[in-house]
């Protein structure tokens, strides 16, 4: 599996079938069901008040399908249980404790909540099929890497330090991740089949990874929606759910290996934005894209713009350049009050909850029935159309 980073995003969905909830937007779920024709999704699930109803497969075999890195989100939880229970100290005990060897440097300031907030510091190849899945041992790729960061003070995504999340769930609880998980949470909600790839050590990746099938995923939705409680009992302290979904200084879009989406958010095309992409392009495809200096209400605006002012050639050379540009490098402002959360991962696996409606949404797709093609708008585009539901 290779994991991508794409400017212009994914966006999928999926619709069909029996809508029972009259409450739901069907102008809205219109538009769903039109993307999920194009999209091919092989799940689509709908919960609204605790209460199922929306599901489809798309006439797909029901089957446990890949979450890619919404893994991570998953991960965050079991890191919250491993707090909670006393098997670790707090996010910010430094991961020299546990792992010795970090005990030099700048390393010796990097603590667990810097790996949740992607602010290690750590060196990184966004795909990981160049790097980390040709690795035998990804704990140990992690724990070697070199830093291009002080720890604490820049976001980049990073599968390393997520990966090297499961070997602290390791280390501290003497469990590996994926029996931890099932032990502390997947059987108390009921979860009772899953897998997790893993690598050549038998370490399961934290990265990505997790198979499950979308209804359980669902679940996991469910218990966020609730704070952590599942039938009355409490599998994880409301403390860390409240903790795990606020904005992290260096990135007010991401929590604790979560996405956050807000009423409005602006992309900025501006200097400071400009200063950081120099160096990946000759002056002249620079000097075509500071053209598009302005603010955006999405990045489909940003491409309507970009074929407004360029010309077919133009427009290719600065397309290259901004699709190799991680989202994470984007300059964004948000405006208004946060309206949901997103665990999401390559090919457009989705669990989004949205709180003031009370609606957990799942959508899926196996490898083999992803369309790159139809899977072109971007992906935050979903995130918002879910929040009119």
């Amino acid at each position: 599996m290779k994991m991508k980073v794409y400017f212009l995003g994914v966006l999928f969905f999926c619709f069909n079938s029996n809508i029972k909830a009259q409450q739901l937007n069907k102008i809205v779920l219109d538009s769903i069901i039109k993307q999920s024709e194009r999209t091919n999704s092989d799940a689509l699930i709908i919960y609204q008040d605790g209460k199922l109803i929306y599901k489809n497969h798309f006439d797909k075999p029901v089957q446990m399908i890949e979450a890619m890195s919404a893994t991570k989100s998953v991960v965050a939880m079991a890191i919250g249980i491993l707090l909670d229970k006393g098997f670790i100290d707090s996010l910010d005990q430094p991961v020299y404790t546990i792992y010795p060897e970090w005990k030099q440097g700048n390393k010796k300031l990097i603590s667990i909540r810097h790996l949740l907030e992607h602010t290690s510091g750590l060196q990184n190849v966004p795909n990981a099929g160049d790097e980390i899945e040709i690795a035998p041992d990804v704990i140990q790729l992690a724990l070697c890497a070199e830093l291009d960061d002080i720890p604490g003070t820049r976001y980049s995504y990073n599968n390393k330090s997520s990966n090297l999340l499961a070997g602290i769930i390791e280390e501290t609880s003497k469990i590996k991740m994926d029996k931890f998980l099932d032990k502390y949470l997947f059987s108390e909600l009921n979860i009772k089949k899953f897998s997790w790839r893993k690598d050549e050590k038998g370490n399961p990746y934290g990265m990505a990874g997790l198979q499950i099938y979308p209804e359980d995923l669902a679940k996991i939705g469910l218990l966020i929606l609730n704070d952590g409680n599942w039938n009355g009992k409490q599998l994880i302290s409301k403390e860390w759910i409240a903790d795990m979904l606020k904005p992290s200084k260096t990135n007010k879009n991401y929590g604790y290996e979560w996405w956050l989406t807000y009423e409005k958010t602006y992309y900025s095309f501006d200097d400071d934005f400009f200063e950081t992409i120099k160096s990946k392009s000759d002056d002249s495809t620079f000097q075509l894209v500071k053209k598009l200096k302005g603010e955006y209400k999405d990045l489909n605006e940003v491409r309507e713009q970009a074929t407004k002012i360029y010309s077919p050639t133009e427009l290719k050379l600065v397309g290259k350049l901004l699709q190799s540009i991680p989202h994470s490098q984007l300059k964004t402002t948000n405006k208004g009050e946060i309206v949901n959360y997103a665990a999401s991962g390559y090919l457009g696996q989705y669990l989004i909850i949205i709180p003031r409606n009370k609606i957990v949404l799942v959508r899926m797709i196996t490898t083999d029935n992803f369309n790159e093609i139809s899977n072109n708008s971007s992906m935050e585009n979903l995130r918002k159309l879910v929040n009119e539901l």
